[in-house]
């Protein structure tokens, strides 16, 4: 089961949020929480579902010995901080390196069985026949195709490396094992991020705010990111396949090479930021705030922040776990460019079995290491004026260019097609530069594709800060009115007891004071008149704008909601509810 699946959107989650908010507690939303996300990952199989549970347990296990271990370790001398070893006791000095031996074991230990479990699931084809070289015969094929790839391992497992790493590295306590399962399977992002920290999580899974703002937040934010996917992200896939596709024997011009990387290059943004759209609001409607993985990578003026901007928790896992831990840095140019070796490696290997997706990773780190050569040859000196317009513009489109071909790198596994699309475009292949029915085919789709190109800007996002900033300025603005009243009222108070102590202590004549007094009445009165005028002006254009706000989303969000179930229908073709398990 899918965010995109039509038995998700039309039963599982409606009823979900139903008996959520039921629940009368936060223990008990949270058991709820947990049993639906159990519900959620079985959906991809009963053999996976036990698979997550035991690596669940088992990272469990072992953050409780790894934290047992400090633990023991602070318990042997409670003041100690790092220096401080030739001024403890050998008996003290002696159980605090046993303990964090006994730590660095169980984290060793942790990691390298977790990454077993990633290898054998995801890379076991990969590793005997394109590493080793071995040929698979017919029923080592089948058992292999009988395990199978669980749905979200990647995921997972990484999310379970970053907590025991965290409680080794005293970022986060362990947790106990409903914690740490709910963490691990939360539905939100068992299948597609993002990867998020135990810290970030466990907190929010004990203490979190649900708001009638926050739900209505998460509910549009969901339907955008549905209807993103469902619309836009999947048309892009099927003109894809339209202008470029990879099968035998189907003829295509350099035109159609180009526009099907460019639409493959929208498609993969659009569908992957919109899973994390979904999954960020289905966080909001439970009071949940889950970290960005998009930034509008598309608009990024060098690739180093193209990747600061695309993925951003896997970016930053490989950063806080991998690329620190080997010196990060601060270390020699050699050693640096190992450690981005590495990293790059790594970032390919994880996104696919196949040798394609390595060459895309080291495609990456070579422009990575360009840039960092540059930044060390140049300086960090900001250009400013004309230069720096047009040095943005330069490095934008460098930067187009490079995701532009890495993407051609990503999408093509076999190795023959790579370098028959490579040369075509480059212009190398001697085919016709286009053919009328792709001229069509855009043609047909030109108001499709500026509405793809828009969403992978943030002009959609500034329209939406915009119509919400007039909206809190209305806010303000009564607010500031209703302030305004109080401080009159105050005034008035503060001028009566004035009034009090002259009538006692002056000399002037009782009528001559009352005179003043009655003045400063009638002009408080008035004052007041006026601003309670003005505040419930201000709580009309408020309420009237809130109303206009509202009405408007609601009516969007039910008609892309309308819509994008319209489409889930339409790329059915076996009765609906039977095919989208």
């Amino acid at each position: 089961m899918s965010f995109t699946s039509l038995f998700f959107v039309t039963i599982f989650f409606p009823a979900f949020t139903l008996i959520y908010f039921l629940m009368p507690g936060i223990k008990q939303k949270n058991i709820w929480l947990l049993l639906a996300s159990l519900v959620f990952y079985a959906f991809g199989g009963l053999n996976y579902l036990v698979l997550i549970i035991a690596l669940a347990a088992y990272a469990c296990l072992t953050g409780r010995m790894i934290q047992g271990a400090l633990d023991r370790a602070k318990a042997s001398n409670p003041d100690y901080e790092k220096g401080d070893e030739e001024f403890m006791s050998p008996l003290a000095q002696k159980s605090i390196e046993k303990n964090k031996r006994i730590a660095k074991t169980w984290l060793i230990a942790g990691i390298v069985v977790l990454v077993i479990i990633l290898a054998v699931f995801k890379y076991t084809r990969f590793i005997l026949q394109d590493v080793l070289a071995y040929k698979l015969d017919g029923k080592l094929d089948e058992e292999i195709l009988r395990i199978g790839m669980p749905l979200g391992v990647s995921f997972y497992t990484f999310k379970l490396i970053s907590y025991v790493s965290d409680v080794y590295n005293q970022k986060t306590r362990a947790g106990d094992f409903f914690h740490v399962l709910l963490y691990t399977v939360i539905f939100h992002q068992v299948t597609q991020g993002p990867i998020s920290r135990y810290g970030e999580l466990c907190t929010q899974f004990d203490k979190r705010k649900v708001s009638y703002e926050g739900i209505s937040d998460g509910i549009w934010r969901f339907t955008i990111g549905l209807a993103k996917k469902t619309l836009i992200a999947d048309h892009c896939g099927k003109l894809c396949e339209a202008f470029l596709p990879l099968t035998e024997n189907v003829s295509y011009s350099v035109f159609g090479a180009y526009m099907g990387s460019l639409f493959y290059m929208m498609q993969l943004y659009l569908d992957f930021s919109a899973y994390s759209d979904m999954a960020i609001g289905l966080g909001e409607i439970l009071g949940l705030d889950y970290q960005e993985n998009f930034n509008y990578p598309y608009i990024a003026s060098s690739v180093r922040d193209f990747w600061r901007r695309w993925h951003i928790s896997l970016s930053s896992f490989f950063r806080d776990y991998v690329y620190i831990p080997l010196g990060g840095s601060r270390v020699g140019f050699g050693r640096l460019m190992l450690n981005l070796l590495v990293v790059w490696t790594l970032t390919g290997l994880w996104h696919g079995a196949s040798w394609n997706f390595i060459l895309w990773g080291l495609y990456y780190y070579i422009f990575i290491v360009i840039e960092n050569l540059c930044r060390k040859h140049t300086g960090k000196k900001e250009k400013t004026g004309g230069l720096s317009v047009i040095m943005g513009a330069l490095g934008h489109l460098y930067t187009l260019a490079v995701v532009f071909f890495g993407w051609v790198l990503f999408r093509i596994t076999d190795f023959h097609k790579l370098w028959e699309v490579m040369n075509v475009l480059l212009g190398r292949s001697g085919r016709t530069l286009c053919t009328a029915s792709e001229v069509l085919t855009l043609r047909g789709n030109v108001y499709f594709v500026i509405l793809a190109v828009s969403f992978c800007t943030p002009l959609w996002k500034n329209i939406a800060l915009t119509v919400r900033k007039r909206l809190h300025s209305s806010q303000h603005k009564e607010a500031l009115e209703m302030q305004n009243l109080e401080d009159e009222h105050q005034l008035h108070e503060q001028e009566e007891k004035d009034y009090e102590l002259v009538e006692k202590f002056s000399s002037e004549s009782h009528s001559e004071i009352n005179e003043v007094k009655k003045q400063d009445i009638e002009s408080h009165e008035r004052m007041v008149t006026r601003l309670e005028n003005r505040i419930k002006k201000r709580k009309n254009e408020r309420v009237m704008r809130e109303a206009l706000f509202y009405g408007m989303r609601t009516i969007m969000m039910l008609i892309f909601l309308f819509v994008s179930i319209l489409a889930m229908v339409g790329a059915s073709y076996s009765p609906f509810l039977y095919n989208q398990f």
